[in-house]
Formats: structure tokens, sequence, C-alpha cells
């Protein structure tokens, strides 16, 4: 059990003033990125910064704060793991994941003190999803880097050429019991069309979406949020279901519910804000 990811927040790893400014957004989680936003040159000053930022922080922050690290197919990648091995983030994310055998390094290396995200973002990591999904209980959420598999496949980076792969990282996910996360809307300015690729993830089975930038998480979750038809309608559903004379199969407003009527309609109080008296599925 743990909470539905709606949004990460990504923040360059080199602009350390923009740490806290992040954290006091309305994301989920944010994820100081030491990977692609950060040039070569400004590798370890990043490294170092994210280190100091992560000492300062309390358990309640610390918690909602997630590292993407250079891939571990490079010499970067093994020794930002090696220098995490102390004192990891609450989260890791691997970029270019593409193997069981890296998510098992990172396990290895951090003692299993880092839930780990899985960004699937090549042709080969696609292909291994689903292994890669259920490799290790660390590893709670996949996400989906659709830019550079769009580089790789030599398609547009847009909604419908990439939909085929995403319901692989669907299916993948939802095999393994974990979260999935959507490649970040780049359009800063169309609002409309950052809102509507979400509901449109989301209808496919994803958990939730990045941002690049604070202004796009409330956004997101408006794009998330269920109507109040919805939201009624869960409401009554939950609050039968954890009745002290709940049976095993129960009938609101003369609909049969049962076990997955439930947990759908916990998600949608999970993606509402609002209690959904035993928690929520890891599954999204």
């Amino acid at each position: 059990m743990m909470a539905l990811i709606r949004s990460l927040l990504f923040v360059p790893g080199n602009r350390p003033d923009r740490f806290h400014k992040a954290l006091a957004s309305e994301a989920d989680l944010i994820c100081i990125d030491l990977e692609d936003a950060v040039p070569l040159a400004e590798k370890d000053t990043a490294f170092s910064a994210v280190q100091s930022f992560l000492s300062t922080l309390d358990p309640a922050q610390r918690n909602r704060v997630v590292v993407r690290i250079n891939p571990l197919s490079t010499q970067l990648g093994e020794c930002e793991l090696a220098g995490f091995s102390a004192c990891p983030p609450a989260y890791l994310m691997l970029a270019k994941c593409q193997s069981t055998e890296e998510v098992e390094r990172a396990v290895r290396a951090l003692q299993g003190r880092s839930k780990l995200i899985g960004l699937i973002e090549s042709l080969s990591g696609l292909m291994q999803a689903a292994e890669i999904a259920r490799s290790s209980k660390s590893l709670v959420a996949l996400m989906f880097g659709g830019a550079d598999l769009a580089a790789e496949l030599g398609c547009d980076f847009s909604y419908e050429p990439l939909l085929l792969a995403r319901c692989q990282l669907v299916q993948a996910a939802a095999l393994a019991g974990v979260q999935l996360l959507d490649v970040p809307f780049v359009d800063l300015q169309d609002q409309e069309a950052l809102q509507q690729e979400t509901r449109q993830v989301r209808a496919l089975g994803f958990t939730g979406k990045a941002a690049i930038h604070p202004k796009q998480v409330q956004l997101i979750h408006q794009a998330l949020q269920p109507n109040s038809e919805q939201l009624v309608y869960a409401k009554k559903v939950v609050a039968a279901a954890f009745s002290d004379s709940a049976e095993a199969v129960l009938v609101v407003d003369g609909k049969m519910v049962d076990r997955p009527v439930v947990l759908t309609c916990q998600r949608i109080l999970a993606y509402a804000g609002e209690d959904s008296s035993d928690g929520i599925s890891s599954q999204h």
C-alpha cells in the first residue's frame, strides 16, 4: 500500500536554488534530475548539491524527493549509485532502464532503502518492461520516456505515434501491480493540450503524469479529478464496503458491487484527494 503518484515535478540538479521551490509546489513528488538537465561539466557539482539538499530535509520532505541518476550503463551512473549508498534518497529513478539486472544492482547498492522508478525510454527497455516491473519489490513505478523512444523509433513525439508503447507499459505495470507515470508535456503554453493528454493517458491506465514546470502540476491534478457524479458514487461504495455490516457482495444505487468496483472507487477518491477508508492499492 502506498500513496497514489499523480504528479512528479522535474527540477534540474544544477539549480539548487529551485529545489525548495519545487518542494513548495503541489506536486506529489519532485524529481531532481542529474541526467539530461545537467551539462557534463556540472555533473559533480550537481551531485554534491543534491546530497547537501537531502541532508537538510525532514522525513516528510525527504519522502517527496526522487533523484534521477545517469544510466547504469555509464560509469557516471555507477558512480552516482555508489555515492548514494551511504545516504540514499527516498526514491531513485533509473534513467534509460533496460534490464532487470540494473534494478537488482540498484537494490543491492542501496540495500533496499530507496524505492525505485524505472524510466523506460528505449526499445530495449520497452521489450523488457514487464520483467523490469516485476524484478523487485523496491520498484514501485515505471515511467514512460517518450522523447528518447520517439527519436529511436523515428516517429513524431506526439500522442498517436506513441500509443502502442504506452499501452505496452500499461500492461507491464498492471501485471506487476506498480504505478505508471507519463512523459512530461513539453509545451508550457498549451494548457488545454496538457490536460487533454493527461486525461487520455489516465483513460489508458496511467497513474499520473510528470511535469517540467510548477504551473503544470495543478493542471495535471485537475485533469485527473473525477467528476461530481463519479465522486458521489465512489464515496457511497467505499462507505458501504468498509462499514461494520458490509457483506461480500454489496448493492449500491441498485448496482452490484464487488472487490474490483471497490478498488476502482478507492482510486477515484485518491485522485480527488479524499479518504478512501482503507488506503489505496499500489496498482494503478
